[in-house]
C-alpha cells in the first residue's frame, strides 16, 4: 500500500487519492485497492489513457523489458525490441511527456534506434501496473523501516523485484528527502535518513 501512495504522489491529482487510501485498514484496504486499480482512470484520467488504447498495452511490454534486463546494474535504458515497433506513436507521446528519452539517430528507421531510457517515476509506475503487490508491499517497509544502508542487489535476493525497479524507489525516496543514494555509477546503495 505505501508503494502505491508513492506512485500517487508522482501523479497530478494523486495526493488527495492517497489521503484517502490512508483512512482503510486490513482486508478493507486490500478490497479497496482493487477497486482502486479498475478505477484508477476514471479518478487521476489515467496517466497513459491520454496516449491511446494501447498505451496500457505499451506498458506491459515495456515492463516485461525491464524485467528481461540483466539484474547486475540498475540501468533505466532499455535497447529498442521489435515488439514496439507498434507503438511509435504512443512512444513519441510519452516522450513528449518526459517519461522516457528516446536514444534517436538521423536516417531511415533512426527513431529509438538506439534505444530509450525511461524516467525513473515512470518505472516505479510500471512495476506498480504490471508487478505482484505483494513484491511491492515487501520493498517499501523494507525502505521505510531501514535504519542502515540498504544494498539493491542484496534486498533483490529476498524480494525479487528488478534492480531497476528497487533503484528506482531508492530515487523516489530520495526526492522525497528520505535518504540519500550513491551516485556511483552501477551501484544501487541507500542510506536512509534516521
Amino acid at each position: 500500500m505505501v508503494g502505491v501512495r508513492i506512485a500517487l504522489q508522482l501523479l497530478p491529482g494523486g495526493s488527495l487519492l492517497g489521503q484517502a487510501l490512508s483512512e482503510f485498514e486490513g482486508a478493507k484496504m486490500n478490497a479497496r485497492l482493487e477497486q482502486l486499480e479498475e478505477d484508477l482512470p476514471q479518478r487521476l484520467g489515467e496517466p497513459l489513457a491520454k496516449y491511446g488504447e494501447r498505451a496500457k498495452e505499451l506498458s506491459a511490454v515495456l515492463y516485461s523489458l525491464v524485467q528481461a534486463q540483466p539484474q547486475d546494474i540498475p540501468t533505466t535504458h532499455l535497447d529498442w525490441d521489435s515488439r514496439l515497433e507498434p507503438f511509435k506513436k504512443e512512444l513519441r507521446h510519452v516522450e513528449a511527456d518526459g517519461l522516457l528519452q528516446g536514444s534517436h539517430a538521423i536516417g531511415p528507421g533512426g527513431e529509438f534506434k538506439a534505444g530509450l531510457r525511461l524516467n525513473r517515476g515512470f518505472v516505479v509506475y510500471l512495476a506498480l501496473l504490471h508487478d505482484k503487490s505483494q513484491l511491492i508491499e515487501k520493498l517499501t517497509p523494507a525502505i521505510d523501516e531501514a535504519t542502515v544502508q540498504l544494498n539493491g542487489r542484496e534486498l533483490r535476493k529476498s524480494i525479487e523485484l528488478p534492480l531497476t525497479v528497487i533503484d528506482s524507489f531508492f530515487d523516489d525516496y530520495v526526492s522525497r528527502g528520505q535518504g540519500f543514494k550513491s551516485q556511483e555509477i552501477g551501484s544501487s546503495l541507500y542510506i536512509p535518513k534516521v
